[in-house]
């Protein structure tokens, strides 16, 4: 318990640090009411992560220790900024830095992860192990040294 219940308080202390950072939206003009009640999805903005390991195209583990460390998968449809951005997809590496916007998600099971993004055994069993990840919609790179 103690080994899921850790790595899952520092990506919630971190969506809530992230959700303070951005604050309610300015204006109330504009916004539709809805019937019955919405489950708030934690959003996290990770600024500077290291990559530490690459496991698949759209997969990494970042952080720099295994306490630390937490799983990303980027959205099919990642948005990419910062400088400079040559294709749609750069290639990532380890030790590469990263400003990463995303939502923090449940871990799925073991096989459904090896089957959706094409990870392999170990790593999905890691993750299922961390608990939750983050699911990028957003990553932007540092500007050129």
């Amino acid at each position: 318990m103690v080994r899921l219940g850790v790595p899952a308080l520092i990506v919630a202390g971190l969506a809530v640090i992230a959700l303070w950072r951005v604050g309610a939206p300015a204006g109330g003009d504009g916004i539709v009411g809805t019937a019955g009640s919405v489950t708030p999805t934690p959003v996290a903005r990770l600024e500077d992560v290291r990559v530490r390991e690459v496991t698949s195209p759209r997969t990494f583990w970042i952080g720099s220790t295994d306490q630390d460390r937490s799983f990303v998968v980027l959205d099919p449809d990642v948005k990419w900024t910062g400088e400079p951005v040559a294709s749609p997809r750069p290639a990532l590496e380890p030790g590469q830095r990263l400003t990463l916007v995303g939502i923090v998600r449940p871990s799925p099971a073991a096989a459904q992860a090896m089957q959706q993004w094409r990870i392999d055994e170990a790593t999905a069993r890691s993750l299922v192990e961390h608990g939750t990840y983050l699911h990028a919609t957003e990553v932007e790179l540092p500007p050129p040294n």
